[in-house]
């Protein structure tokens, strides 16, 4: 069952971020006034680069939050899985690296330079899996 579905069919698409370059004062706006509890964090052209989560702002709360970088405090390396994995392939990966979401990425390669650069492209939370577990069976 769980198998058969796709990280695609289950992600949040419209990834909310934040240049890496940012304050850590305009991310907590940003999950205040978005309702989520993590900010995918992008270099200034939108390369993928971290997670912020509000477990890294809450491990800062005694600092003046408008003297801090994001880059400073953001959690890197970012764990990421590729939209067509399984969903029990994304389970897997979370339960053994203790994370409670993972960065859906794109990779783009440029033909001129051969690099490939990662884009984020959606989410896949607990809360996602929860209510896909859910809609099974019930």
């Amino acid at each position: 069952m769980i198998n058969d579905i796709k990280v695609k069919e289950v992600m949040t698409r419209g990834v909310i971020s934040i240049p890496e370059e940012s304050l850590v004062k305009d991310a907590v706006e940003i999950l205040a006034d978005s309702y989520v509890s993590a900010l995918v964090v992008t270099s200034k052209d939108g390369e993928l680069r971290a997670v912020l989560s509000e477990v890294d702002i809450i491990r800062i709360y005694d600092q003046d939050l408008s003297l801090i970088k994001v880059k400073e405090v953001m959690s890197a390396p970012v764990i990421t899985i590729d939209k067509e994995e399984g969903l029990d392939v994304a389970c897997r990966l979370m339960k053994e690296k203790n994370i409670h979401r993972l960065i859906v990425k794109q990779d783009i390669l440029y033909q001129e330079t051969n690099e490939i650069k990662h884009y984020p492209c959606g989410i896949l939370s607990t809360s996602d899996i929860i209510h896909t577990l859910a809609s099974l069976y019930s």
